[in-house]
């Protein structure tokens, strides 16, 4: 009796059952490397495709910031950012979104040192006085003034074109790209669980 005969049918159902496995493994592995966006328009594309779960608004195209912020001083790491921007100098829906975005800091907990928070007010409307009152408040928040117009000019055609009357949050890539914005109207529920869900999936650079 040849050895292909003592296999009994249990057995070779059993095997069948070890080759389909490995066939669907390999084949949600081959997929996921065929899938994997190589471009920054392929990553929108397959954004719109499958659709997101986070709570911000999707910024379509993704906006670079690099001009704006060219003058923010790097010390170690590039990390994510949650940048506050718009309104005539900071009223009081300014400060609600600043301090916001404050709690929404500390709740990151051990993911916290991963981003920082950054205010960029149009520097022909805010006062120095103002500034040093936001920076007493908000000791762990960068203070950039700008001229309005470069905000203006970066966001112009995108999902995020807005007349800037009121503030604004913006979520950056540690590359500086604008992906998500949030208005007076959003949680900050919704801005932390954006955070932690990015932070989750992306490498810790």
């Amino acid at each position: 009796m040849n050895e292909q005969s003592k296999i009994s049918p249990k057995q070779r159902g059993f095997q069948y059952q070890i080759w389909l496995m490995l066939l669907i493994v390999g084949g949600v592995i081959l997929a996921g490397f065929i899938m994997v966006p190589k471009t920054e328009q392929q990553r929108q594309e397959m954004i719109s495709m499958l659709g997101t779960t986070n709570v911000g608004e999707l910024v379509r195209p993704t906006l670079d910031f690099a001009s704006v912020l060219e003058s923010l001083e790097s010390e170690g790491r590039p990390k994510w950012k949650v940048v506050t921007t718009g309104g005539n100098g900071c009223d009081s829906v300014c400060e609600e979104m600043l301090f916001s975005s404050r709690q929404v800091h500390m709740l990151l907990g051990k993911s916290t040192g991963r981003v920082e928070r950054i205010f960029l007010p149009d520097m022909d409307t805010i006062s120095s006085q103002r500034i040093e009152e936001l920076e007493m408040v908000h000791p762990f928040l960068t203070i950039l003034p700008i001229k309005a117009d470069m905000i203006a000019q970066v966001v112009a055609g995108s999902s995020a074109e807005w007349d800037m009357l009121e503030p604004r949050h913006f979520v950056m890539t540690p590359d500086q790209q604008g992906i998500l914005y949030y208005t007076k109207e959003h949680d900050g529920n919704g801005l932390l669980d954006d955070l932690k869900h990015l932070l989750k999936y992306s490498p810790d650079r």
